[in-house]
């Protein structure tokens, strides 16, 4: 698509305004009034204490709020934010708020952002999540200072939260991504990263801005994208991630297949770049490391054995056309062993994401079904790890979720081999 049909004329405008900027900031928006006006403060201040040097811009891409979100964006101008900065500005910071055309989603948000950065030559990109309660200054500048001072080209974050939280993530989505693609990414989901104007123009160019995982997956497809396209990437730790309830979000069962769809669409789609990798490699960390103790308190724990046994029988037909016939024999066997509690080992859950996966790939029924089918087996596994791990400090629940990764990477070859099967 041209960068002109991208880019408004009015938001062309504004850009020439600008000129060549130093350090650009992106925010997708979607009705997030209530607390877009926390980030935006937070990028100001950011610009003025930590790139006061610099010519900075905030760009916000907006896929059609009614709440009022492009005002709230307006009426914080850099004189009217709280800051708290050491120095000031000697460049002046620009704010600008436009809509986005193209396929719904943050997919096309991201696209006009880097878009626009590509136009301003800006030497360092961040993007931020609207709805995130807990965005700092510090956020910013740990985004932006591996690209601006370490020439870095891609940069995820690592947040502070205990180790039993987001169990989506650390059941599943971190393990699965760390053995398949061999990199070992923290969170490989984040809504926030930075970026270099070579990265970002490197994925102007790909063919993924119209499809399905921009729309879903496009966090993950930034992440693999960095790795796979051998561009310099690191972690930083950002501290704790607070995302406020936003009206309209979808449910657990709606997310869990957009994410788990995502996830198995983009490893088929990467296939040839992971299928022969061994082992993980760690992506280095710019700044403090994590000190693995974590912040917030663990999650309550479920027992749902009882459930879990009625939803196998229940889902009985389905999960025979996607797992074999022992890891079918031993789930229910589990099922049958306790009424309350549940203990769904490491390398039964392995086995289970990859013939799930390998079922997702031979296509032996709608994709969709395949990942709904995964629910009511991931929230057996993921109450038998909270009950599990419950009583235990977090380093030692940190310990148990490396041992599953290791799982994962051990188990690699039975997912080639039902990968293969299935081409």
């Amino acid at each position: 698509m041209a960068e002109g049909s991208l880019l408004s004329d009015e938001l062309l405008r504004h850009l020439m305004a600008v000129g060549q900027v130093d350090v650009l900031v992106g925010v997708p928006t979607l009705n997030n009034a209530s607390t877009i006006g926390g980030v935006v403060n937070a990028v100001h201040q950011a610009f003025g204490k930590y790139f006061p040097r610099d010519r900075t811009v905030l760009i916000n891409s907006d896929g059609g709020s009614v709440d009022g979100t492009q005002d709230v964006i307006r009426g914080r101008s850099q004189d009217q934010t709280e800051t708290v900065t050491v120095s000031h500005a000697l460049r002046t910071t620009h704010s600008i708020s436009t809509p986005y055309h193209g396929v719904p989603g943050k997919g096309s948000a991201l696209r006009q952002i880097m878009t626009a950065a590509d136009l301003a030559q800006a030497k360092a990109v961040a993007v931020l999540d609207a709805d995130v309660a807990s965005a700092t200054p510090e956020w910013v500048a740990s985004l932006v200072q591996p690209v601006r001072n370490q020439q870095f080209d891609y940069v995820a974050p690592i947040y502070s939260r205990h180790p039993l939280d987001s169990p989506l993530i650390t059941q599943l989505v971190r393990p699965l991504f760390r053995a398949a693609s061999g990199w070992q990414v923290r969170e490989p989901l984040a809504a926030e990263f930075g970026c270099s104007n070579r990265f970002l123009a490197h994925c102007l160019e790909q063919n993924v801005w119209d499809n399905e995982l921009a729309r879903y997956g496009i966090d993950l497809w930034l992440t693999a994208t960095a790795l796979y396209g051998g561009f310099r990437c690191c972690q930083t730790m950002v501290g704790p991630r607070v995302a406020a309830a936003a009206p309209g979000r979808p449910g657990f069962r709606e997310v869990f297949q957009q994410v788990v769809g995502s996830v198995f669409l983009l490893l088929e789609q990467q296939a040839s770049s992971w299928v022969t990798r061994v082992g993980s490699e760690q992506i280095p960390i710019a700044g403090p490391a994590a000190d693995g103790k974590g912040d917030g308190q663990a999650p309550g724990v479920s027992r749902l054995g009882s459930t879990f046994r009625d939803d196998l029988r229940n889902l009985e037909s389905v999960l025979r056309a996607i797992l074999g016939e022992g890891t079918l024999r031993e789930l229910n066997a589990i099922a049958e062993a306790g009424v309350e509690e549940i203990r769904y080992p490491d390398a039964l859950w392995v086995r289970t994401v990859y013939e799930f996966m390998g079922a997702f790939h031979r296509g032996v029924m709608r994709r969709e079904h395949v990942t709904q089918a995964l629910i009511p087996l991931y929230l057996g596994r993921t109450g038998s790890f909270l009950v599990e791990q419950s009583s235990r400090n977090p380093a030692e629940v940190e310990g148990a979720l490396e041992a599953l990764c290791v799982e994962f990477e051990r188990a690699k070859p039975s997912l080639v081999q039902y990968w293969n099967q299935a081409t």
